[in-house]
């Protein structure tokens, strides 16, 4: 039997086998080495296999494959078996196959040097190490023990030590059976247990010692939960990916860390020791110098450092943070009677945010990276400094945030989708594999049953049955699940050729069976041919359906399990039928169909989707101080609106009976729904269940029936729970184990630090640790760590870091990754199913109104038509209905000639005309249509002027034309009916001069038009017209229309806060902005004369322009009628903020990207809605949770009271406090989504999140962290309404740029295959690449030396590290650093410059002028200058900063050029360089969408200006931070465009409490404006700014990144990089100096050998040169462009050149070079072998005739340069295989012949061999003297005779 052969028991002999083969294969290694010294190849040759690898199929861990599965003999479980993977025939080990079929493999080598194999203790071992239940006692433990871990307080103290010792117990039965770790698959070679034994080590040692905070190492046993979870198939893609994640990022972490280094050296030059200034009051100074005793006075000096050194008199504006100041000009200034001093001994933030030294600034870069509370460094480095130095912070954001974080998204996004796609092609390899065993599973049963000629006929019957079953079998619901189809058909087909075929459909609802015959003609076979039916297919088709149905009991099952009895349904489907299909009466049956008739009805729907809306309107109403009446409404429409969906679901029911009413997934969604409204309604009274009314509101997602934009969101969201779940559970799991890491780690530190006085977010117990994890889940890890290292120095900082770059960087974007997959992967087959859908109710119940609508306009046009002419059309009447192009096949008629009409539907004077098409206007009988057409071409042509004749007629089809829907007049259009119709193939032409005037209706209706145009004033008008049109169309008119668009642009933005104090300036501006207005309404008005209304008008940009030059005429009108102080026109007045909009149309970089993107407005319009659903849903939520608790009583100095002063609001306003509300609170549902965006937006969220905890009950005081449990209502909402719908976003935009790509994409390659594909990029790429001439060496001995030096690898290597050393140097300086300190680096400093000087000029002197042909040189050449002129710059100042005081920051500026040396770095990393490769392809996209989101700002400054420019500074509005001035304004708003402070800025425009009112002027001239905020203005302005750049355009840049660099690396990974071509031509350089292209033959193999990865072809690489076939020239030289060619097929794998390739593309360049191939790799190899045929018969011919002389040695006969063949080589090729290959080479003919070699050579009568062999001069002898002198050349012919 076949299962002994393969599963063989472990014993003894199989280890004397295994042992055997060890030394088999040792001899055999030593022989062939031998062998190898002699050069003997031709044994060799038969050996040179491909490397063996293990299979993975029989991998340790899996299970056993299915083939093999029900071979396996049940008494071997648990048992050593001989090894069955081959790979380890030579090594010693076993396997052992679990209960759960399981491999296990284990070391057949002795554990611990005493157990043996067959020891019964490591017998024992073994079969409990691999019992099922001993890893799930494993897991219960570890998840036990997590449980008691996340206890504050442990119950028991005993518990550690049952936990340790479960440990031990496991770790020492696995040593037992696997042995420690000499050997493969010992206990420690496994690296999860590494963990388990450090854990245990640990454990040990911490019973004895107390190693303090080490021993919550421990809690990393919790990792040992993702050990299990492999096992799960999904888990296992997430944890796969993660893990690949993490290795593939290695590079992006070292450009990070790189580039973070850089901007941090850059921050320490620039702002060290600067955030040290604090604002301090002079008011309480006095200076007191009297001595006391025998004390020394102090000086004036020392005193005011003592008062000012004293924290007590710095300002502190909000209690809290000191005030930051600056004296450099628009930085921040102090408060009146307070002066900035520096150098104090603080810096802000608990003094961990500052530069003064390099831990700590690369710490603040890390958070700018990251965006985490930026906006806080970003605003004190800008008080301290000024607000140029803006300048540094979005360099970092726009590359570090924005750059590198998504670079990180990439990664993880990439290797999720690959893990992904190899778990796919496993598990559909593994379904292969079960249905072969199925097959053959099924085959063998038949082969034991006989079958009975009855039960053929039985079947028969069935067959027939079951065929018209499936045919009456309802078939509207679709969406099978593909993977669920099985398709078996047997495989033997009888005599007739026929087979049976079974196919098992698993749709949603229900699983039905077509059973069908086939035949090979593919006729449908009758019942009655069913005896030529096989019983072994029925019997395959028997046990097929078994095995798909499993356990499930089929309803319809056609073959019972017994052959012969008649199957008996169970009780509970005859139950099922009597009870729940409801079929009883006839009567019954036709109401039934009434009712359905009705509530089916599409009107139905709408009805019902209308009180969808109107529910969700009602449920939205509710709000905190609602009257009597509104509460009584919302009551009576809750009952209503139940009944109404009770109703509807009452009626469904009835209509479609319940079987088929429960089939669909919406109808038991809808009964669901309507079971918990009645219940809520019964449970009214009771409290805490107000939770119930919550699930009214899923009654919105019912409209996602028919809107397909929510419907393909929920299916998203749906798609992605499997694997969501799976990252969900992940998740959980990092959150657990930092969780309890954090807690065990830092709990002590917390409770001893701050005792009393706890802050919220701590470690003290686990659900607060969960919660700061969470918090630095979603992105803000900086403010906790600040408290934490507080508490417990600084071993918070690697923890939190971790923690974010785990969770945050790698966990979160995976979450990202999934969404994006699902994305591509849902819109994709959104679109394909899409006829088999059920119709669309709404839309068809909408479509009868449009359709009414239609009717009643035609009717109405054809009476008035009537009306108009006199006599009516013959087929007017007919034509008319058909406008619908409902009864229309294809929207045409065919008449009775044949002729295809079409009916189109044009707007008033829209032709488009197009060559060979006849176009019918009017009417409807086709002769008389030409007549007229022709006549009044005629008449067009005589009466028009020759200047503009038939030529324009033509042309004017080619301007711009947009449909209108308005007046549709019928015109028609005779179609071509042959041949395929060309699509989007227009040839656009310009016409240099412009329409007509009138159009073609009015010239047709009214000839005086006619003859206007050919008056004096038409004709004069024409030209005027001509003139216009050429102004237009000339380049420079558009040039200086964006000079002035930018003039009045830079305009707008000069009118700020002090405008009212420059009254000249105030003057000029009004001037120049009628100025504008007047040459935007003149360059209208020439647009029109030019274009004419209608061109000017379709054109959407035009529109633009046109409704911004009417808001200025319109002001115009106003201020001349003296209106301009009303507020409506003020507010008109900043519209003409819109004017730079203009500039879009015109710059084609920002236009590409604005169409972009208004072509993704449909999706992110969809989105948005989606996303307010969702919120809504959240929102209405929060209201019932938190309307009114967040009130609060608070003293006279805003700080809240303690419930023991104040219980409630009665107490509070009789106590004299004040009882106020939150800014944001959940009071009503816009407020809701209000505060909803603020934690989605992780802005201000902690401020709700604090109200939410603390909220008691209406009026009631807040209780802190009474109501801990709402935490979870906002977790829920941050995974669902943030992670989710705001990445839906990201996930949008991305795929609408991927269509619109595709759209984009290239024909050629459309017509490509993927290999080809690859091959032609490579190919391209080449073609770019030619050798340089490499640089001469020159002649002087001194100069040559230096330039070998400076050329030569070790030399860059030497400067790399002392780059790396300048580098560290710079990292060591801080900030009040000694004197001593500072003299020793600026030493160091200075012998830099000295080598990097002497480096720069030893490099000028090698390579002379050569020198700047490297942009890497002329880098250095720069840095070197400027480092010593910056080093000059500082030694002069220093003197003249004692006398004059200079300005400090341009010596820093001067410093910084000194971190430039540090880029050199990047030349030699090439994964980095990968990585800036893709930043440089995407800057191009990113600089216009940097412009785009520059003209946002732009924009919103403008309006921020004009609204907010007075506004109280309180909150988030200061004297550097607002919108008084245009550049303020674009800071501020810089800062908000990632979202960041947006809330402060909210509470600052909003704020309409405490302030003034009105504006007021005084006589004096004096005016105090009005200042205070405005709230609606506010929200919409910040709301609109955040989703149109934090959502839309910061998200365009993410999709550019990640779109750039899956391209960067698919080309790395797919094709060769244009950096690799470079490598080549760089080592080409070496062999071929004078770039002659061309290299000897007897280099190419160490050329090939000296290339770098992955062209090498490391040596012996002789046979892989042949089989390249690389062509030789003459003087046997090899071209470089037929190396690199052949090398690149090599490496794409493509062994033939893809045919249908443009060649003429690759060959240009070889066109240029002339060069004639003479031979090549492989044919010198056949030449070689077939003259050493010759010469051996040759010689054994000589033998026996004796007298012939020797012929020419060999080495004589190959010309000399082939010396990189030797012989070894050739007899190699002889031995390849049995059978030889020797070419015939005649002229240009190649014929191969096989020729058979035998030990003793001889020859296959008729096989022969021609060859030419040169002979040289000196080996003339006596015969070749005979030949010609000319060409010495023997024809040697090696036949079966001359053998003989």
């Amino acid at each position: 039997m076949e299962e002994e052969e393969f599963f063989r028991l472990f014993t003894p002999q199989s280890l004397v086998h295994i042992e055997d083969r060890i030394a088999e294969e040792k001899a055999f290694k030593k022989a062939e080495k031998q062998a190898h010294e002699e050069g003997e190849e031709e044994e060799l040759a038969a050996h040179e296999e491909e490397e063996p690898k293990p299979n993975p199929k029989y991998e340790a861990g899996k299970k056993l494959p299915l083939s093999l599965k029900d071979l396996f003999p049940v008494e071997y479980t648990s048992k050593p078996l001989e090894d069955f993977d081959e790979f380890y025939e030579t090594q010693k080990t076993f396997v052992v196959v679990g209960k759960d079929m399981t491999i296990y493999r284990f070391s057949a080598t002795n554990a611990l040097y005493l157990l043996s194999p067959f020891n019964p203790i490591r017998r024992g071992a073994l079969y409990v190490l691999v019992h099922p239940l001993f890893s799930a006692l494993i897991i219960i433990t570890i998840i036990v023990n997590c449980a008691f871990m996340a206890m504050t307080e442990q119950p028991f103290t005993w518990i550690e030590y049952v936990f340790t010792g479960v440990y031990t117990m496991e770790a020492l039965i696995k040593i037992s059976a696997r042995g420690f770790i000499i050997n493969t698959f010992t206990y420690l070679r496994d690296p999860w247990n590494w963990l388990d034994f450090a854990v245990i080590s640990l454990a040990y040692v911490t019973m004895g010692v107390d190693l303090g905070n080490l021993s919550a190492l421990r809690t990393f046993r919790v990792l040992r939960a993702l050990k299990t979870v492999a096992v799960i198939p999904g888990l296992k893609t997430i944890v796969g990916a993660l893990l690949e994640a993490v290795r593939r990022l290695r590079d992006v972490m070292i450009l990070t860390v790189f580039m973070l280094s850089i901007f941090a050296l850059v921050g320490m030059q620039l702002y060290m020791g600067t955030l040290r200034q604090k604002c301090v009051t002079f008011a309480n100074f006095t200076y007191d110098n009297s001595t006391e005793g025998n004390e020394t006075a102090w000086s004036y000096d020392d005193a005011w450092i003592e008062y000012a050194m004293n924290p007590a008199h710095w300002y502190t504006p909000d209690g809290t943070e000191y005030l930051i100041c600056g004296n450099a000009s628009g930085a921040g200034h102090c408060p009146p009677n307070y002066v900035c001093i520096n150098n104090t001994h603080t810096n802000p933030n608990f003094n961990f945010t500052h530069f003064d030294n390099f831990g700590t600034a690369l710490l603040c870069t890390f958070r700018l990276m990251t965006q985490d509370f930026w906006e806080n460094l970003y605003q004190i480095t800008l008080r301290a400094e000024g607000p140029y130095h803006c300048a540094y912070f979005i360099i970092v954001i726009l590359l570090g945030s924005f750059y590198l974080v998504n670079l990180i998204l990439a990664i993880v996004a990439m290797s999720y989708d690959e893990t992904q796609k190899q778990d796919q092609a496993d598990a559909d390899e593994e379904e292969e594999e079960r249905k072969k065993a199925m097959q053959i599973h099924a085959i063998q049963q038949t082969i034991h049953d006989g079958l009975r000629e009855d039960y053929q006929e039985y079947l028969e019957e069935k067959l027939s049955q079951a065929k018209s079953h499936s045919e009456t079998s309802l078939s509207d619901h679709e969406g099978e699940d593909n993977a669920d189809k099985i398709s078996v058909r047997s495989n033997k087909p009888e005599e007739n050729g026929q087979f049976l075929s079974v196919s098992k459909k698993g749709s949603l609802h229900d699983s039905r069976m077509d059973i069908e015959k086939k035949s090979h003609d593919g006729d449908m076979c009758h019942p009655h041919a069913g005896k030529h039916v096989d019983p072994r297919d029925m019997m395959v088709i028997k046990n097929l359906l078994a095995h798909a149905e499993g356990h499930r009991n089929s309803k319809h099952s056609i073959i019972s399990e017994f052959p012969f009895e008649e199957e008996e349904l169970p009780l509970k489907d005859r139950l099922y039928n009597r009870f729940c299909s409801w079929h009883c009466c006839r009567c019954y049956v036709k109401f039934q169909e009434f009712i359905a008739m009705i509530i089916l009805d599409a009107f139905v729907d709408l009805f019902i989707t209308i009180c969808i809306l109107a529910n969700t309107a009602f449920m939205a109403a509710d709000q905190h101080p609602k009257s009597p009446e509104l509460a009584e409404i919302l009551i009576y429409g809750n009952y209503v609106f139940t009944g109404i969906f009770a109703s509807e679901a009452f009626l469904k029911l009835i209509a479609l009976s319940p079987p088929n009413y429960f089939r669909d997934g919406w109808n038991i969604f809808d009964f669901f729904i309507v079971v918990l409204s009645f219940l809520e309604m019964a449970l009214d009274g009771v409290s805490g269940l107000s939770v119930l009314r919550s699930f009214r509101l899923l009654r919105v997602f019912k409209l996602a029936r028919s809107w397909q934009t929510l419907n393909m969101l929920i299916r998203i969201v749906a798609g992605t729970m499997g694997a969501l779940g799976n990252l969900i559970f992940v998740l959980a799991i990092v959150v657990f184990i930092f969780a309890v890491m954090g807690q065990q780690l830092f709990r002590d530190g917390y409770l001893s630090e701050y005792a009393d006085n706890m802050p919220r977010w701590n470690f003290t117990d686990f659900l607060h640790s969960f919660m700061i994890i969470f918090r630095v889940l979603c992105g803000e890890w900086i403010e906790s760590m600040w408290a934490c290292t507080n508490a417990n120095g600084p071993v918070c900082v690697p923890f939190f870091l971790l923690t974010y770059v785990i969770g945050n960087l790698v966990v979160l974007n995976l979450f990202l990754a999934l969404l994006l997959n699902s994305f591509g992967a849902e819109s994709l087959s959104g679109g394909e199913n899409e006829e088999d859908k059920e119709p669309n109710k709404l839309s068809e119940a909408i479509g009868r109104f449009t359709r009414l609508g239609r009717w009643i306009k035609v009717k109405v046009i054809v009476c008035l038509k009537v009306k108009m002419k006199s006599k009516p059309k013959p087929n007017g009447g007919d034509a008319s209905p058909r406008l619908n192009g409902k009864d229309l096949p294809d929207g045409g008629q065919p008449f009775s000639n044949g002729t295809v009409i079409e009916l189109q539907a044009k707007p008033e004077d829209t032709e488009i005309t197009l060559p060979g098409e006849l176009v019918l206007v009017e009417n409807h009988s086709p002769e008389k249509s030409t007549g007229i057409l022709e006549n009044e071409k005629k008449m067009d042509d005589e009466t028009r002027p020759n200047s503009r004749g038939s030529q324009r007629e033509s042309l004017s089809s080619n301007s711009r034309n947009s449909m209108s829907d308005d007046d549709t007049k019928l015109s028609l259009t005779k179609v071509d009916a042959e041949g395929e119709p060309e699509i989007n193939e227009v040839k656009v032409t310009y016409a240099n001069y412009p329409d007509d005037c009138f159009c073609k209706i009015c010239r047709r209706k009214c000839p005086c038009c006619i003859r206007f145009e050919n008056t004096k004033l038409g004709k004069r008008f024409w030209k005027i017209r001509c003139l216009a049109y050429a102004l237009v169309e000339h380049k420079y008119f558009e040039t200086f229309i964006i000079t002035m668009i930018l003039a009045s642009s830079v305009a707008l933005a000069i009118e700020d806060v002090y405008l009212s104090e420059r009254p000249i300036l105030a003057m000029i501006l009004e001037i120049t902005d009628r100025f504008f207005t007047a040459i935007f309404i003149l360059e209208m008005l020439i647009k029109w004369t030019a274009f004419g209304f209608k061109k000017y008008f379709t054109d959407a940009w035009c529109w633009l322009d046109f409704v911004i030059v009417g808001i200025s005429i319109m002001m115009l009108v106003f201020e001349l009628l003296g209106l301009q102080k009303m507020t409506a026109i003020k507010a008109m007045r900043t519209l003409r903020a819109l004017r730079p909009l203009r500039a879009v149309s015109r710059w084609e970089g920002m236009r590409v990207v604005v169409n972009a993107l208004i072509k993704a407005i449909p999706s992110i319009a969809n989105v948005m809605m989606v996303c307010l659903i969702f919120w809504l849903i959240f929102g209405i939520v929060g209201v019932q949770f938190f309307a009114g608790k967040f009130y609060k009583c608070e003293d006279e100095d805003g700080v809240k009271l303690p419930v023991n002063i104040t219980a409630n609001k009665t107490e509070c306003l009789a106590k004299n406090y004040t009882w106020v509300n939150s800014k944001v609170n959940f009071d009503n549902v816009m407020m809701a989504y209000l505060a909803l965006f603020q934690v989605a937006t992780y802005k201000g969220w902690i401020e709700v999140m604090t109200d939410a905890i603390d909220s008691t009950d209406i009026d009631v005081q807040p209780d802190p962290e009474v109501n801990v449990y709402m935490y979870l209502y906002f977790v829920f909402f941050i995974i669902f309404g943030s992670f989710f719908t705001l990445n839906l976003f990201i996930g949008v935009i991305i795929e609408n740029f991927n269509q619109q790509k595709k759209k984009a994409g290239g024909s050629l390659e459309m017509f490509m295959t993927e290999d080809q594909k690859k091959y032609y990029k490579a190919m391209k790429r080449m073609a770019a690449k030619s050798p340089q001439k490499s640089i001469p060496r020159p002649g002087n001995i001194i100069m040559g030396w230096i330039f070998d030096a400076v050329t030569n690898q070790k030399f860059d290597i030497g400067i790399m590290i002392i780059i790396m050393l300048n580098m560290l140097t710079m990292a060591l300086e801080h900030y009040n650093q000694s004197e001593q300190f500072t003299t020793i680096l600026n030493y160091i400093n200075v012998s830099f410059i000295i080598i990097f000087t002497v480096e720069c000029v030893l490099k000028l002197i090698g390579l002379r002028h050569y020198y700047f042909k490297f942009p890497w040189n002329i880098f250095d050449f720069v840095v070197v200058v400027l480092s010593i002129l910056g080093e000059i710059v500082s030694v002069a100042l220093s003197d003249v900063m004692d006398q004059f005081l200079v300005s400090p920051t341009l010596l820093r500026v001067v410093r910084v050029f000194r971190v430039g040396r540090v880029l050199r770095l990047v030349k030699s990393a090439k994964g980095i360089r990968t990585l800036l490769f893709s930043l440089a392809v995407s800057l191009p996209a990113l600089f216009n969408i940097a412009l785009l989101l520059f003209l946002v700002m732009f924009i919103y400054a403008t309006f921020g200006m004009s609204f907010f420019m007075h506004v109280k500074h309180q909150y988030g509005i200061d004297d550097c931070f607002n919108f008084e001035t245009f550049f303020r304004s674009i800071i501020y708003l810089f800062q908000m465009c990632t979202s960041a402070g947006w809330n402060s800025a909210l509470a600052g425009i909003t704020n309409e409490e405490d302030c003034i009112e009105e504006t007021q002027t005084f006589d004096n001239g004096t005016t105090i404006w009005k200042d205070c905020g405005d709230y609606k203005i506010g929200v919409v302005y910040l709301c609109s700014y955040l989703v149109l750049s934090f959502l839309v355009v910061v998200n365009m840049y993410i999709a550019v990144i990640l779109e750039n660099f899956s391209q960067a690396t698919e080309d790395v990974q797919q094709g060769l990089t244009s950096d690799e071509f470079d490598l080549f031509y760089e080592k080409w350089e070496k062999f071929d100096p004078e770039a002659t292209k061309f290299i000897p033959l007897g280099q190419l193999s160490d050329f090939v050998d000296y290339l770098e990865e992955p062209l090498r072809l490391p040596k012996p690489n002789h046979f892989m040169l042949v089989k390249l076939d690389i062509p030789i020239c003459e003087n046997d030289k090899v071209y470089c462009r037929d190396i690199l060619d052949a090398l690149t097929k090599n490496f794409l794998g493509t062994s033939d050149t893809p045919g249908e390739i443009d060649v003429n593309e690759v060959e240009k360049d070889k066109e240029k070079i002339e060069y004639k191939v003479v031979s090549s790799t492989l044919l010198r190899q056949k030449e070689h072998y077939a003259a050493r045929v010759i010469q051996k018969a040759w010689r054994r011919y000589r033998n026996e005739r004796g007298s012939l002389p020797s012929p020419p040695p060999y080495d004589m006969v190959i010309s000399k340069e082939s010396d990189m063949i030797t012989s070894k080589g050739s007899e190699m090729a002889t031995s390849k295989d049995s059978k030889d290959t020797a070419t015939t080479v005649n002229g240009d003919t190649a014929s191969t012949k096989s020729l058979k070699s035998d030990t003793s050579n001889k020859q296959t009568a008729g096989s022969s061999v021609d060859v030419h062999i040169e002979i040289p001069e000196s080996e003339i002898t006596e015969e070749t003297a005979m030949l010609s002198p000319e060409n010495r050349t023997v024809e040697l012919r090696a036949d079966s005779d001359v053998v003989a």
